[in-house]
């Protein structure tokens, strides 16, 4: 199973995803939530779907990174690592 490794956050350490929708934001309603100003109330969602997963932008203001580049959506592998605001997360294999 794929899972997530948020550093440097007092949120659950290791996130699995599981098949469906992870969102990631400022909001209390998403399923990640980070208290950062450079982080969107509604920024990014992770779908996984069989044995792969995809980040997709939710058109945030500062913008999803992935290894460093800015994308709109991009299919995740293990390594990859993901920055939004100031917080830095790692796909795991």
């Amino acid at each position: 199973m794929t899972t997530l490794t948020v550093i440097g956050n007092t949120y659950p350490e290791q996130i699995n995803l599981e098949p469906g929708t992870v969102f990631i934001g400022r909001a209390i309603d998403n399923d990640v939530k980070f208290r950062d100003k450079l982080i969107s109330a509604h920024h990014a969602k992770i779908v996984t779907c069989f044995d792969a997963s995809y980040i997709e932008d939710l058109s945030s203001t500062n913008g999803t990174f992935i290894n460093g580049k800015r994308v709109k959506m991009h299919t995740l592998h293990p390594g990859d690592e993901i920055i939004v605001g100031h917080r830095r997360m790692v796909v795991n294999g």
